[in-house]
């Protein structure tokens, strides 16, 4: 066996591997980012696409995505993981270029915010006879998100559909876990007036 003077990426895991990653990609390894997008990419294209109907528009948004974090890598500090901090990219972007596409979006929607919805909605829709309803209490609950103070979409989708605590988001966005807790509830406040017809939105404090 051939050393090569380098850990291998094979037996370090997570966030270890994204530090050492993005360390190489930071001194001008392009390959290394190349790992990192092959490591995330899959997470970044289901955020998008649970905001965004158009597959041909979620390409287009993932590429810009990791294309904006190359660019800005020298700015990330490592306060938060690499994932949070990209996710965050994402939903940023995705939230900007909804803006630019609502007119383009899709009638009909296959599985739209399926994973956000499920957080936040007690509802019972898995009878075949009720899928027209649950497509459109998807709707509406994708409307109401597109509602939100872009601040609020951030917390609502990074913490909803992507899992993140609030503590990762509190990191990821420069604020405190206090602060990101108060965006949640006005958040979920919104979602509960704009959704009374639909289901009730879970509390979050």
């Amino acid at each position: 066996m051939v050393a090569t003077g380098r850990k291998s990426l094979d037996s370090i895991s997570g966030a270890d591997a994204d530090t050492t990653l993005v360390a190489r990609t930071k001194t001008g390894d392009v390959s290394a980012f190349g790992e990192l997008v092959d490591r995330h990419q899959r997470a970044v294209y289901g955020i998008v696409s649970r905001m965004v109907d158009d597959r041909d528009d979620v390409d287009d948004i993932v590429q810009d995505v990791f294309v904006q974090a190359y660019r800005s890598i020298d700015n990330f500090r490592g306060d938060a993981a690499f994932s949070t901090w990209v996710y965050r990219i994402a939903v940023n972007m995705t939230i900007k270029q909804m803006k630019k596409i609502k007119a383009r979006q899709a009638a009909s929607i296959d599985d739209p915010l399926n994973g956000l919805a499920d957080q936040l909605a007690s509802c019972d829709f898995d009878k075949p006879e009720r899928q027209a309803e649950r497509k459109a209490r998807d709707e509406a609950l994708r409307n109401a998100i597109a509602k939100l103070p872009e601040i609020h979409q951030t917390v609502v989708v990074l913490h909803y559909l992507q899992n993140c605590t609030c503590d990762e988001i509190a990191r990821a966005m420069g604020c405190s876990v206090g602060t990101v807790w108060s965006r949640l509830h006005h958040a979920c406040k919104k979602l509960r007036g704009e959704l009374t017809d639909w289901f009730e939105v879970a509390k979050v404090c």
